[in-house]
């Protein structure tokens, strides 16, 4: 197959699921081809840079070919994969741009104030620009890695990515020192990377030295980022996307690998400081190598039935369906009654209850949260219920358990 049919059928078959826009460009920077209706002027100058930073791209490429990750001043993401012609670039295979997180308007008002556009190009602008899809990075990385795979026949992993500094960033680091011994800054990171998401994919959960190991050696050079913010937001999102791959490695099913990192990016995304975003961090790693630990205990239950274990837990604030999670794994709802039963040895409603009642015990430790709220935020349809519910799977009602939770 010529490489254009599989980029063709790549594209095809992303756009089924996902609005990411696919780009060609030629060796200078003139579009060949792209699925994207806006090609139009004041969007590709917002979304794809000046000259100057096309340049910059352009060398990347030279330097090597894995696939290079860009953000935009407007905090939009594009992917490009290098399309070569002996040591010469022949194509742009480009990505994007989109999303990661909320969008911030006042972001892209001001970046188009920057440009001086005129009211008609600056309203389209700003209308194509503000419409762009919103894509977490661990749902947006794979579609990369498989147009990689188109172009080069390689299968890469993120941790090979490499990431551009937008234009705002390189003109706020160009008076900073930058680190006389390079090979001493990433001295040890490859290691203790690979030491800490192995925990997650086992399932180990004596993970916490190969933790703080990783995150102590995760330094890279400092004008690659214009704040210490910056970095840690970069840190953070590539150690969620690493720890989802582990742990679908580890056995975990992509559906929810990818909903709990999706959360974590969101939780860190609204962080304030470096501290919370820190604790985020540790809360996903703790989260990910319980779920992974208790797929491995788990290990005579069918991965079907693990994989909706692992759905209630993602979704215990909410009504579950079971139509919803047959879906998920392939089942109807009443072969999959008769088979989590079958192999949990409890109804799967009775499940359900057992680990909302679970959920229901933390929250009640707060003294700030009414039983009423309890019962809402676990979504029963009323509080005598919930504590009818509570009664039978703990012998006593929420009330009491509080008074006695609150004494300890």
């Amino acid at each position: 197959m010529e490489l254009k049919e599989k980029i063709d059928f790549f594209v095809e078959l992303m756009t089924c699921s996902q609005q990411i826009s696919y780009w060609c460009f030629d060796a200078d920077w003139k579009l060949v081809y792209t699925s994207n209706t806006n090609s139009d002027p004041a969007f590709m100058r917002v979304a794809f840079g000046s000259e100057e930073r096309q340049k910059a791209v352009t060398q990347y490429g030279l330097d090597g070919h894995l696939p290079l990750i860009c953000y935009n001043p407007i905090d939009a993401a594009w992917a490009t994969i290098f399309e070569m012609d002996g040591d010469a670039i022949r194509h742009f295979h480009i990505l994007g741009p989109l999303y990661n997180s909320d969008i911030d308007v006042t972001v892209i008002e001001k970046e188009l104030d920057r440009h001086y556009f005129a009211n008609r190009f600056r309203r389209r602008a700003f209308n194509i620009l503000a419409g762009l899809p919103v894509l977490s990075a661990s749902r947006f990385w794979p579609y990369v890695q498989m147009l990689h795979y188109c172009v080069w026949g390689e299968k890469v992993g993120f941790d090979t990515f490499r990431y551009a500094r937008d234009e705002r960033t390189v003109a706020k680091a160009k008076d900073q020192k930058e680190p006389t011994e390079k090979t001493s800054v990433h001295a040890g990171v490859y290691a203790t990377q690979k030491e800490l998401f192995s925990k997650i994919e086992n399932g180990d959960i004596n993970y916490a030295e190969a933790l703080n190991n990783a995150i102590s050696k995760a330094s890279y050079e400092v004008a690659r980022y214009a704040t210490p913010m910056d970095k840690t937001n970069s840190l953070a999102i590539k150690f969620i996307t690493l720890s989802v791959e582990a742990a679908i490695r580890g056995g975990l099913a992509p559906v929810i690998a990818y909903s709990v990192g999706d959360n974590y990016e969101t939780a860190v995304a609204e962080a304030k400081t470096t501290a919370e975003k820190k604790h985020v961090l540790d809360s996903m790693f703790i989260d990910f190598v319980n779920r992974v630990h208790h797929i491995k205990a788990r290990s005579n239950v069918s991965k079907p039935i693990r994989t909706c274990c692992d759905y209630i837990g993602l979704h215990i604030y909410e009504q579950i369906s079971l139509e919803e999670m047959g879906k998920v794994v392939g089942y109807t709802k009443y072969y999959l009654s008769r088979k989590f039963k079958q192999e949990m040895g409890v109804s799967i409603w009775d499940y359900i209850n057992e680990c909302k009642v679970e959920q229901a015990k933390i929250l009640l430790s707060d003294p700030t949260l009414t039983i009423q709220d309890v019962s809402d935020k676990l979504n029963y349809c009323s509080r005598s219920y919930f504590s009818e519910v509570f009664q039978s799977c703990t012998g006593m009602w929420p009330s009491n358990y509080r008074a006695i939770e609150l004494k300890m």
